[in-house]
């Protein structure tokens, strides 16, 4: 079968940014990992087998994973169908060196580069930590990362994989003892049929004074528009002949019992956990920069909600919209100056950023950042434009929710759901970091914090993730006299 008889449908206008990121070298793959605690005994050749059996399942539930694109590095790219699927291509199980640290891993999974041609745009990768010499444990924690190309999935798109990773595990452990043997080349399904791109689900109509807000900000000069306040986001971008993509990766957690605790504290306030988060991120900042004058955050956020698409598909259908923090918003947190009034401040930041989430999501589609896309005419252009300039945001936070495992039945009995980790990697051209966020019903809150090599120095990444495990104590949700009578630092 000829490669142009596999082609699917043409490359659609959101998942152009990713292409063109990727023949520019500066975006590779976002992971999703979810870590399960194993009986010690379990051996990896278990592990392998097992997994190499639920890799057709996989397969026929999720079209993307057959696809690769087609002429990725030209405008006239396209999904085209995979005829195989070679097994060595798509997992791998390594163990952390005694003492590796997971972060260092995914850091140096990010990095990696797809191979051109018609390759699967994915992969697992299984990494077991050592035993501890002299540990008496009867379980052994095994990660089970998939790295995939953003052009075939969103960060939920990950959640939906895991799910339906669960589902095949469960077959497998119910039919038998043993895992059947699976060929080292799986055939793909015959026919596939991928979702239509998000243009073709959703209209986006945009306001004139959306639209003109846009093209000033975009093209007029200063002179017409008035110098803005000085945005704090990081480092410039670096030249792309000086660019070289080294991934940042810190992994945080927040413990189930104080996880209910913020929940149930933002639920009082009438706001999100994302809006408690955001907060917490504005807080640290101003209190580690003095001297900011400006901040801005991105929001990325779901469009299945208005396309209809099932959270069980994976699919790129995301935008997501900007929060401006002006001076005068962090002057008022720096003037805090006991623990009421530091508190009365995060509080008051996360109201203004959850009124403004929810007024973008009432109007989306309306006057929405995806409708601008069909400007764009070279997306490759677009991006190169970017080099060697100032970056456009602060920040960027997602929320993946709750992972809440598969309804049907108990799980597998071998494989308990302990993690779920989400990383999208470096942004060169991006927001000077991201926070990433998500859980396991009932487990802790995993938040990690990724951002490009050398763009923001260590200390501002160690008060943001100071902020978030330092949360309780700064909400005085543990020992409210205490915290009154503490000063806080970020």
């Amino acid at each position: 079968m000829s490669a142009t008889s596999n082609v699917l449908r043409p490359v659609g206008m959101l998942e152009k940014l990713y292409t063109a990121r990727q023949a520019l070298g500066v975006y590779n793959s976002v992971i999703v990992t979810a870590t399960y605690r194993v009986p010690l005994e379990l051996e990896d050749t278990f592990v392998y087998t097992t997994l190499r059996a639920a890799i057709p399942g996989l397969l026929h539930r999720h079209p993307p994973l057959c696809c690769y694109i087609e002429e990725a590095n030209t405008a006239e790219s396209s999904y085209a169908r995979l005829s195989t699927v070679d097994l060595k291509d798509v997992l791998e199980i390594v163990s952390l060196e005694q003492g590796g640290i997971l972060a260092e891993k995914l850091q140096e999974l990010h990095d990696q580069r797809w191979p051109v041609g018609p390759k699967p745009l994915w992969r697992l990768v299984v990494m077991r930590d050592p035993q501890t010499i002299g540990d008496s444990s009867i379980e052994s924690t095994l990660h089970i990362a998939l790295v995939y190309h953003h052009v075939i999935g969103d960060g939920l798109s990950g959640i939906a994989f895991h799910k339906s990773l669960l589902r095949e595990l469960k077959s497998i452990e119910q039919k038998s003892q043993e895992p059947p043997e699976i060929p080292d080349v799986i055939r793909t399904p015959d026919s596939i049929e991928l979702a239509e791109p998000i243009e073709k689900l959703i209209s986006f109509p945009l306001s004139w004074t959306f639209l003109m807000k846009q093209l000033m900000k975009e093209y007029a000069p200063r002179w017409i528009i008035g110098a803005p306040q000085t945005l704090y986001a990081g480092l410039p971008t670096k030249t792309l002949d000086e660019l070289q993509l080294r991934s940042r990766v810190r992994l945080i957690s927040i413990q189930a019992d104080e996880l209910k605790r913020l929940l149930e504290a933002s639920r009082q306030h009438g706001v999100s956990l994302t809006s408690l988060l955001t907060a917490a991120i504005a807080f640290a900042l101003a209190n580690e920069l003095p001297g900011a004058s400006r901040f801005l955050g991105l929001t990325p956020y779901t469009l299945r909600r208005i396309s209809g698409t099932s959270m069980a598909e994976m699919v790129n259908q995301s935008s997501g919209f900007e929060t401006n923090y002006p001076a005068d918003m962090l002057d008022h947190i720096r003037k805090a100056s006991n623990a009421n009034e530091r508190l009365d401040s995060v509080w008051g930041v996360a109201s203004y950023f959850h009124t403004q989430m929810q007024h973008e999501l009432e109007k989306c589609p309306q006057d929405n950042l995806v409708g601008l896309l069909p400007y764009v005419l070279d997306h490759v252009g677009y991006y190169k434009k970017k080099f060697g300039k100032a970056r456009e945001a602060t920040w960027e936070i997602s929320n993946l929710g709750v992972f809440e495992p598969p309804a049907a039945g108990p799980l597998p009995r071998i494989w308990e759901l302990d993690n779920i980790v989400f990383t999208p990697g470096a942004q060169p051209l991006g927001a000077a970091f991201t926070v990433n966020c998500v859980s396991v019903r009932d487990k802790p809150l995993s938040i990690t914090i990724t951002w490009q090599d050398s763009v923001v120095h260590e200390e501002v990444i160690d008060a943001v993730a100071h902020i978030f495990t330092d949360l309780p104590h700064l909400l005085q949700l543990n020992d409210p006299s205490k915290a009154a009578e503490t000063e806080y630092h970020a």
